[in-house]
C-alpha cells in the first residue's frame, strides 16, 4: 500500500468511491477508482486519521458491506446528562458517523415499540442515560441490560402547598391528601414513582409513615401512543397542580427547575427541599443517580463500541468542567426553557462538575437504594442483585481511550496531524 502526504483529490464523472476500514489500525479510507489513476484517500471524518492508497491497493481490499453496518440507538431523558450535552454538541453523532456504524435517534423512529424502548429497553444496541426508574423496572421485568456507568446530578425535589393552607410543616400533612399522578397508559409510570418516593422520603425524615396520609390518584395524560411520527407534547399539563388549585388535594411533589419556579411563585408555600439534605442517599429519586445502560448481548458482541460511547461521555465531562457557563446555556432548553438561575437552583452552582460517569461506591449504593424502594412499592416483578447488573470493564477501557486522547479532535486538528 502506497502512502502519500500531499496529494490532491480530483473527482471526475464516472469515478467510483470505495470505502473500507482496517479493524486492527482503526484507519478509515476512501479510494477513487479510475483506470491508471492514483488518488488521495480523503478523510471521511475529522476524528479519524488520513491515509492514501493506490488504485491497485484499493482493488485488493474487500469492499465494505453496508448491510453489515452496526445499528446504534441513542436515547436520553429531557434532563441534564452527559449524553444530552454530547448530543447537542454533535460529539456523539461525529463519533459514530464513520463506516461500520449507523447511529439513530430513538425518538425519530416511526415505530412506537422502538420508541418505547426508552422505557422497556428491548431495542438491542440502545444506549440510555437518564432517570433510573425505567431501567430498574425493565431489569426487574427480566430484560438483560447492563449498567456500564452512573452519573450523579442532584435535582430540586420539593413539596408544595397553597399559601392559604394551614399546613406549614411536613408533620402537618398527617391525615392530609397527597397528589399522586396516574399515567394509566404509560409503559412505566416513573412520574408516579418519583412522587411516591419524594413524599415517602419527606415523611421518613419527620417520623411519619406513608399510612399517615391519604394518597390521591390524579389521572394524567400520555401523549405518544401510536406508530408514526412521535407525538410531541405541545404544552405541559400539571394535573397535580390543577388538583391543588381546585382544592382536591392538600400537597403536591415537584421536581426540576419547573419545581423551583413553582416554589417561588406567589400563592404557594414550600414545605421542604429534599435536595438540601446533606446525605446524598436521602436525595435519591428517579433523577439521582442516573445509570448508563445497554443490553448485555450488544455489549458482548460489540464491546469496542460501548467503550467508544463511554469515552464520548468522559470527554464531554472533561469539557463541561472547563466550560461552566456554556453548560448552563446548553441545559436551559433541557429544563423546559428555564432560566439559568432556575437551573442553578435546581442542580446547584457546580452542575458543570456532575457529568463524569463513575461506578463509585456511593453511586452504586444510590442505585441500590432506588431499586429497593421500587421493589418495596411493587414496581419490580423480580428482585435482583445490583452488583450483578453492573459491568465495570467498559468504563475502565473507555478511561484508557480518553487517557490516550483526552479531547475531541476537530477537523482542523486532524488535518494538521
Amino acid at each position: 500500500m502506497d502512502v502519500g502526504s500531499d496529494a490532491v483529490v480530483s473527482f471526475e464523472a464516472g469515478d467510483l468511491l470505495v470505502c473500507n476500514s482496517d479493524e486492527k489500525s482503526g484507519r478509515y479510507w476512501v479510494a477513487v477508482m479510475a483506470p491508471g489513476r492514483m488518488e488521495e484517500v480523503g478523510m471521511l471524518f475529522a476524528i479519524k486519521p488520513v491515509i492514501y492508497i493506490t488504485t491497485e491497493a484499493a482493488m485488493s481490499q474487500p469492499l465494505s458491506d453496508q448491510s453489515k453496518r452496526i445499528n446504534l440507538w441513542y436515547t436520553r431523558c429531557g434532563a441534564a446528562t452527559a449524553s444530552a450535552l454530547a448530543i447537542r454538541q454533535q460529539w456523539l453523532q461525529q463519533e459514530f458517523a464513520g463506516p461500520g456504524t449507523q447511529l439513530h435517534s430513538l425518538r425519530d423512529s416511526e415505530s412506537l415499540e422502538v420508541r418505547n424502548s426508552h422505557y422497556h429497553h428491548k431495542q438491542s444496541g440502545m444506549f440510555r442515560e437518564g432517570g433510573n426508574i425505567p431501567p430498574i423496572w425493565a431489569k426487574g421485568q427480566g430484560h438483560d441490560t447492563v449498567v456500564v456507568g452512573i452519573t450523579w446530578l442532584d435535582e430540586y425535589q420539593g413539596i408544595i402547598v397553597r399559601e392559604d393552607s394551614e399546613i406549614h410543616t411536613i408533620n402537618d400533612l398527617k391525615g392530609k391528601r397527597l397528589a399522586i399522578p396516574d399515567h394509566a397508559q404509560a409503559v412505566i409510570d416513573f412520574q408516579r414513582g418519583a412522587a411516591q418516593h419524594g413524599f415517602a422520603t419527606a415523611f421518613a425524615l419527620h417520623g411519619l409513615t406513608p399510612q399517615d396520609a391519604k394518597w390521591v390518584d390524579i389521572p394524567a395524560p400520555s401523549y405518544d401512543l401510536s406508530d408514526g411520527p412521535r407525538a410531541e407534547r405541545n404544552s405541559f399539563r400539571h394535573v397535580e397542580l390543577e388538583a391543588l388549585n381546585a382544592g382536591e388535594v392538600d400537597a403536591i411533589f415537584v421536581r426540576f427547575a419547573r419545581g423551583v419556579r413553582l416554589a417561588n411563585t406567589p400563592g404557594y408555600r414550600q414545605l421542604i427541599n429534599i435536595n438540601e439534605h446533606p446525605d446524598p442517599l436521602v436525595r435519591v429519586n428517579n433523577g439521582t443517580p442516573r445509570p448508563v445502560t445497554v443490553d448485555r448481548a450488544f455489549l458482548q458482541s460489540h464491546p469496542d463500541i460501548v467503550d467508544r460511547y463511554l469515552a464520548v461521555l468522559l470527554r464531554t465531562a472533561i469539557w463541561a468542567k472547563a466550560h461552566p457557563q456554556e453548560v448552563l446555556q446548553l441545559l436551559t432548553p433541557e429544563a423546559q426553557s428555564a432560566s439559568v438561575s432556575e437551573v442553578i437552583a435546581s442542580h446547584g452552582a457546580n452542575v458543570h462538575l456532575s457529568f463524569t460517569p463513575s461506578l463509585s461506591e456511593q453511586y452504586v449504593k444510590g442505585l441500590e437504594v432506588q431499586k429497593n424502594f421500587l421493589r418495596d412499592w411493587g414496581y419490580i416483578k423480580h428482585d435482583f442483585d445490583i452488583q450483578d447488573w453492573i459491568d465495570p470493564a467498559p468504563l475502565q477501557r473507555a478511561a484508557q481511550l480518553v487517557k490516550q486522547q483526552p479531547e475531541f479532535t476537530t477537523f482542523e486538528a486532524a488535518q494538521a496531524a
